[in-house]
């Protein structure tokens, strides 16, 4: 069946409606319900082309990996700092259990060498009479500071530490011991030696075995013990085996002698 309106030829066809155009600018009726969608097919969009690989400028790559070589770099270097920093921390006794708990403190200055030999117990294997007079007179004489030749100023918890492995504090000691054995014996009065040499070889056999830093030990010791009153020409005991039985009244005397300046 075919109809005219308004300038339209239709004919229906099966479930579609067939339109021939009329005249320009005459309108096209609608048909009841619109269009059918199938009787106008829309051509099927354009997919998007997929975005292909970014192509740098080797300048800007170049700035890119070289900041962040950079940025690794520092890192790595703060960690180490940090790690080297804890290694090589100097701290009073005192702190051992905290600073060092799966460690052995060492005193850098050794504490034996702060007071009468003997008086921790004879490292010599040798039996002291004088040190065990000392520790006896130290028994009913608090005030002699348990043997400790600057009671008040020092004493083992004030003794300044770092922290070693059980190898490391045994090479140290090694390398401590032959040292001041040499200073004491050379000296005059005979197994003495100077604050401030002691502060040299402690931090130098520190720093020979775990590769901290010499100066910085050593003047890290310098101002912890000028803090506590005691200036690098202090006299003190070098006497790594206990062999000179310079108990508290036998260094007395060679305080006394050497501050009169009489051999």
């Amino acid at each position: 069946m075919a109809f005219v309106a308004q300038g339209v030829m239709t004919q229906q066809a099966g479930s579609g409606i067939l339109l021939a155009k009329g005249p320009r600018g005459v309108p096209v009726p609608r048909p009841p319900g619109g269009f059918p969608v199938d009787e106008f097919p829309t051509s099927p969009a354009a997919p998007s082309p997929s975005p292909g690989p970014t192509i740098l400028d080797p300048g800007v790559a170049l700035l890119l990996l070289s900041t962040l070589a950079n940025v690794l770099t520092n890192r790595y270097k703060d960690n180490k700092d940090e790690e080297e920093k804890d290694k090589c921390k100097v701290y009073p006794y005192s702190d051992a259990k905290k600073e060092c708990p799966d460690g052995r403190s060492h005193h850098i200055v050794p504490d034996r060498s702060w007071r009468s030999p003997g008086t921790r117990g004879p490292n010599s294997g040798k039996i002291s009479i004088s040190a065990l007079v000392d520790a006896m007179l130290d028994e009913v004489l608090p005030w002699r500071g348990g043997g400790y030749y600057y009671a008040g100023k020092m004493d083992e918890k004030k003794g300044q530490c770092i922290c070693l492995t059980t190898a490391e504090h045994t090479a140290v000691h090694k390398l401590h011991d032959l040292a001041e054995k040499v200073v004491g014996e050379a000296a005059d009065p005979k197994y003495t030696a100077t604050l401030g040499q002691l502060e040299t070889i402690g931090a130098a056999s520190v720093s020979s075995v775990t590769g901290c830093d010499k100066a910085k030990i050593k003047d890290t010791l310098r101002q912890r013990h000028d803090a506590l009153g005691l200036d690098k020409d202090t006299l003190l005991r070098a006497d790594p085996y206990g062999q000179s039985g310079l108990t508290m009244e036998k260094f007395g005397e060679v305080l006394r002698k050497k501050a009169l300046g009489i051999p």
